[in-house]
């Protein structure tokens, strides 16, 4: 089978596999691109399997980077552009349901092919795009399919991540996932327990992003997967995720289910991300308390005032947009800190905050005009009643 845009979408990635061919060597184009250029989707990473060894890789491409050498993967450097190549492998004696203990490089294709997650991820091409489909791969994009290749038990109990990869692949493609193989996640749902956190929280950055998130979390949820995933054990409330940012979705989560924040330190997730969602709570109560729109976006980032406003319908006629802040910042004041100090005439102390917060709410809310001589009047009859 060959697609009519071939050479348009592997453009000199093609040379690629014909110097291999020219040196002796099978090479071909696996994977996910293989996967998108048959969906007709756009991709950029562009995977390449061959039965030259990691060694003989290098003395055919003299620019590489030894990326993963030990399991066959060589990086090469190609026109410009960057190509991962691995050798034909087969991996037994799995470690904790994740890592190959044994890889052993082989000759065969097919045998390459045998060894990867699902059906729609093992097909190849080679340089004149004719396809390589030893799975029925190809069938199942055309049946929207997310399967396993050959025993979904063998192949979750090799790497326990691809249960979850089943459902991000799902959520992805707006796939359904195959009987056997949503099964066959069901029995082992206990060995994701065996994946790094980290690893999972990478799935669902992508899972919460994909068209078809709603449909996979209801699968994952009965599924009983997330029940040994923290903060996500709690979920059992979901809703489409897909045109929100990760720290967005996991705030609506949060909501929807009554998580507590503090749980989302159990997926080590950065500083600054669990921070944000933290914020998110917090422009939350400021609408609740109901605080001036100028006074949130003084305190608070535009956009993120503009997401909760509209994800819980805060104030309908505000114009997030349209409102234009007196002020920025504490340096637009038409006073420095010093005159502050001089007017009220007194020692340096925490009241030089409270004061400032004063002048600043005054000035946002036009009640104040920002120029000196009303900003001192202002600060005189705040020091005759101190």
């Amino acid at each position: 089978m060959v697609r009519n845009n071939f050479k348009n979408k592997f453009k000199e990635a093609i040379d690629i596999l014909k110097i291999f061919n020219r040196n002796g060597y099978e090479a071909y184009f696996v994977g996910g691109c293989v996967r998108d250029y048959l969906l007709g989707e756009e991709f950029s990473d562009i995977d390449i399997t061959t039965n030259a060894l990691p060694e003989e890789v290098k003395n055919v491409f003299r620019k590489s980077i030894d990326t993963g050498i030990q399991h066959g993967t060589v990086t090469i450097l190609f026109n410009g552009d960057s190509y991962e190549v691995t050798t034909f492998r087969t991996e037994e004696d799995y470690t904790n349901h994740r890592s190959p203990e044994k890889v052993e490089f082989v000759s065969n294709l097919r045998e390459d092919l045998d060894r990867r997650d699902f059906t729609i991820n093992a097909m190849a091409l080679d340089y004149n795009g004719n396809l390589f489909d030893y799975h029925d791969g190809d069938k199942d994009l055309s049946s929207k399919i997310i399967r396993t290749v050959n025993n979904p038990n063998e192949r979750f109990y090799e790497d326990a991540l691809r249960m979850l990869r089943a459902f991000r692949f799902s959520s992805k493609l707006g796939f359904e996932i195959e009987n056997n193989t949503l099964n066959a996640i069901k029995k082992n749902v206990e060995l994701i327990k065996f994946v790094s956190i980290e690893r999972i929280v990478n799935e669902f950055r992508k899972l919460l992003a994909g068209k078809g998130n709603l449909r996979s979390l209801e699968l994952l949820i009965d599924s009983k997967l997330n029940s040994y995933i923290p903060f996500f054990e709690e979920v059992k409330e979901v809703q489409d995720l897909s045109s929100y940012s990760f720290c967005q979705s996991l705030y609506i989560l949060s909501i929807i289910n009554d998580i507590s924040l503090e749980k989302l330190k159990l997926l080590k997730l950065s500083n600054k991300e669990i921070k944000l969602v933290k914020q998110f709570n917090l422009i939350n109560q400021e609408f609740k308390n109901n605080t001036p729109i100028e006074l949130i976006l003084y305190k608070y980032n535009r956009e993120d005032v503009k997401f909760v406003c509209e994800y819980s319908a805060y104030d309908k006629e505000t114009n997030i947009d349209e409102c234009i802040l007196a002020i920025n910042s504490f340096n637009d004041i038409d006073i420095t800190s010093q005159e502050i100090i001089s007017t009220i005439n007194r020692n340096p102390g925490p009241w030089i905050k409270s004061i400032t917060l004063e002048l600043e709410k005054e000035i946002l809310l036009g009640r104040l005009n920002n120029n000196k001589k009303d900003i001192l009047d202002f600060l005189s009859k705040l020091r005759d009643n101190i």
